[in-house]
């Protein structure tokens, strides 16, 4: 899935603040409660401590970039983390590092220049609000969302330095991407870390908690150390004959065969028969997964939601049939991890 899509929402399309359709700052007073903030399970090293916003757009448009901002580098840094395999991590990292996030802050350099978004005129210290508000507020908007851009870069990088050879810091967004002066105020801190002293702690014994009561969180493909490449194939032939959404990542697709907690679910495009028939083949027929004590409905269920967002329902799945029409493509896409 694209995770950058709402802040590209305000970059190029519908939710760019000059359009005139976001210009009226009374549409945004009913849509602020509307804004959930999201915590982020990763610990960030850094904090935005940008200018305060001055109406209700600004309001609006920061909780949204903030909201997204840390969702996306929680589920960016957590999938990354949880790839096994070193080059798959460092083909993505450099994707979402020197593709994705380094193309948009070129893009918002020419558009701080183009439409004349310097910081200075939201400088409460340097220029007043009530003159050329529409202006002022498309500057606060950009302008943070530039700031935010570079702090999904720092943390992102931060949390996988082992496999960057070129480090960016602060001092080169502004020289190689934006081609700004250096500024004094990034608007960016770091989190200073709070060191605990940890309780001296009661030796307690571990109990092994037996095979048919653990919890299952996706399934564990049995090659997955040997094989792992060919989940890719599957991947690509899933995607190919539309039984997966089409913006599925390859890292979220993988997590499915992991074994571990999967944070967001594979969108499967194909219909409900398609659906059983392929899980029914991965497990039951070929057993090409761990044995997961008749909890393989279940499992499938956290692993895929339907296009809608709706959740499978297990006990319907369990008794859908063979799909005759196109049972010959899931078949020839599970030849392809045997």
């Amino acid at each position: 899935m694209n995770q950058l899509q709402i802040l590209d929402n305000i970059l190029y399309k519908g939710l760019q603040p000059w359009l005139p359709e976001n210009n009226p700052d009374e549409k945004f007073a009913s849509m602020l409660s509307g804004i959930k903030a999201f915590e982020p399970k990763i610990k960030m090293k850094y904090e935005v401590d940008f200018f305060r916003p001055f109406n209700n757009k600004t309001k609006y448009y920061q909780k949204l970039i903030f909201r997204e901002m840390n969702k996306y580098c929680d589920l960016v840094i957590s999938l990354i983390a949880d790839d096994s395999n070193h080059q798959v991590k460092k083909y993505w990292l450099n994707d979402t590092l020197e593709k994705k996030l380094k193309t948009r802050l070129k893009e918002i350099g020419k558009l701080l220049k183009e439409r004349h978004l310097e910081i200075s005129y939201i400088d409460p210290s340097k220029s007043t609000f009530d003159m050329d508000a529409n202006h002022k507020t498309d500057t606060y908007i950009i302008q943070l969302l530039k700031t935010c851009l570079i702090k999904i870069y720092l943390e992102i990088q931060g949390a996988f330095l082992i496999f960057r050879e070129d480090v960016m810091v602060i001092e080169d967004f502004y020289t190689q991407l934006l081609f700004e002066p250096i500024p004094t105020n990034s608007f960016l801190k770091e989190v200073q870390q709070i060191i605990e002293i940890e309780p001296v702690k009661t030796i307690a014994i571990e109990i092994p908690i037996p095979a048919d009561v653990k919890s299952h969180n996706s399934f564990t493909y049995k090659k997955l150390s040997k094989n792992a490449e060919s989940l890719n194939d599957l991947y690509d032939c899933l995607k190919k004959n539309k039984l997966i959404a089409d913006d599925t990542t390859t890292i979220n697709f993988k997590k499915i065969f992991s074994g571990k907690e999967i944070a967001q679910p594979v969108i499967w495009t194909g219909n409900p028969s398609e659906f059983y028939y392929f899980i029914h083949l991965i497990y039951s027929e070929y057993k090409l997964v761990e044995d997961l004590k008749q909890k393989q409905w279940k499992v499938a269920c956290q692993c895929f939601i339907q296009p809608d967002g709706i959740k499978f329902d297990p006990s319907k799945l369990r008794h859908l049939k063979k799909p005759q029409l196109t049972a010959n493509k899931i078949e020839k896409a599970i030849d392809l991890i045997k």
